[in-house]
């Protein structure tokens, strides 16, 4: 006789949702997520798991918690801050440069990360290496014959090729009102324009936004005493962006369109009015 046994693929998930009806915010292309300045937010997070999961919460490409959130059996919870200091996640835009170095610097800005960890088991297979410090494995001490040395990793830090790193063509000036730096010179083979600094700085600017902490919550946690897995079993990701980062998309374009016409529309109504009083006037 056939046994059919039927393998669970839920995996804890997470999502952004409205603090005041709980909503799920509109989930974009590449997990982008679009707010306004100064809006706050909520994180809902589910375990669809037979055993408990640590949710490790990082914003911003850093942790919220020396510990994270425990979610035990099919918990659902709406985390609405930072759990170490309960200051309740909003989103605050500013505005840098369009450059290369200034994106590369806001490239974590307004990223949410949940990394789910599964609650440890002890089993035959790993009750060995839970308390191998308790188990006795050479009974003899044995003496290398040669000095034992710490393996470290090889790390290549790689290199740079091709002409010089700095020309002579550089100049600097100041006063005590604006620092100008125009430059001539090539690093690798990326060349920088004059700008200026400390007065009217870079034409173009990008917005750009960053989780911060808002006003406290009321939120309450306690402490428990479990241990989890070492790596991670899922992983969700989402980054924030200011709504002016927003692509537009055909209903936003028609939308726009009606609100056009219909505005002509009334502009010709009233063009229409002053035409019709100013016959009756010369009447």
């Amino acid at each position: 006789m056939k046994v059919h046994t039927s393998v669970s693929t839920l995996t804890p998930n997470a999502w952004i949702v409205n603090p005041s009806d709980r909503g799920r915010k509109s989930i974009k292309k590449d997990n982008k997520i679009y707010l306004e300045d100064g809006q706050e937010f909520q994180i809902e997070i589910f375990n669809p798991l037979m055993e408990s999961v640590l949710a490790d919460i990082r914003v911003n490409a850093k942790s919220i918690s020396k510990t994270g959130l425990v979610l035990r059996p099919g918990e659902r919870c709406y985390l609405d801050c930072f759990i170490d200091d309960k200051k309740k996640f909003i989103f605050k835009t500013y505005d840098v440069e369009d450059s290369q170095e200034a994106m590369s610097a806001i490239s974590n800005n307004g990223t949410v990360d949940v990394f789910f960890y599964k609650e440890e088991t002890l089993s035959l297979k790993n009750w060995i290496n839970k308390y191998d410090r308790i188990i006795e494995k050479v009974y003899y001490p044995v003496y290398p014959q040669y000095p034992v040395y710490p393996q470290y990793p090889y790390i290549n830090y790689g290199s740079i090729t091709g002409g010089n790193y700095l020309n002579n063509n550089f100049t600097y000036t100041t006063n005590s009102i604006i620092d100008s730096v125009t430059s001539d010179c090539k690093i690798g083979h990326d060349s920088f324009y004059s700008d200026t600094i400390g007065g009217e700085s870079f034409t173009s600017k990008v917005e750009t936004g960053r989780v911060q902490k808002g006003d406290i919550s009321k939120q309450e946690f306690c402490d428990i005493d479990m241990e989890f897995q070492k790596y991670h079993i899922s992983l969700v990701s989402y980054q924030i962006l200011p709504e002016s980062q927003r692509p537009l998309e055909t209903k936003d374009i028609k939308k726009s369109n009606s609100e056009e016409i219909k505005s002509l529309k009334d502009e010709i109504s009233e063009l229409k009015k002053m035409i019709e009083s100013l016959s009756k006037d010369k009447k």
